[in-house]
């Protein structure tokens, strides 16, 4: 229970604190083709790749996520000092 508030807290004031939000979003890459040979289309894997993108929270959105998770650090250590 301790470290999964500990995790919580960590990232809700992660994102209050820099406005980033992790996302995973396609990337393409061109391969050539095996033999070196010319082909009229061209051959592109995509590969999910994770980034970092604008979380768009107003004031008020990061003084809640600051507020809740910085609670949720404070229960956690409570809980780590009684032993649960």
């Amino acid at each position: 229970m301790t470290l999964a508030l500990i995790a919580v807290g960590a990232v809700l004031v992660s994102i209050a604190m820099f406005n980033k939000v992790p996302r995973i979003a396609p990337e393409r890459l061109d391969r050539p083709r095996p033999g070196g040979g010319v082909a009229t289309a061209q051959r592109t894997v995509t590969a999910l790749r994770p980034r970092l993108a604008d979380a768009r929270l107003t004031e008020q959105g990061r003084a809640v996520f600051t507020a809740v998770g910085g609670s949720a650090l404070i229960v956690a250590f409570f809980l780590g000092l009684s032993g649960l």
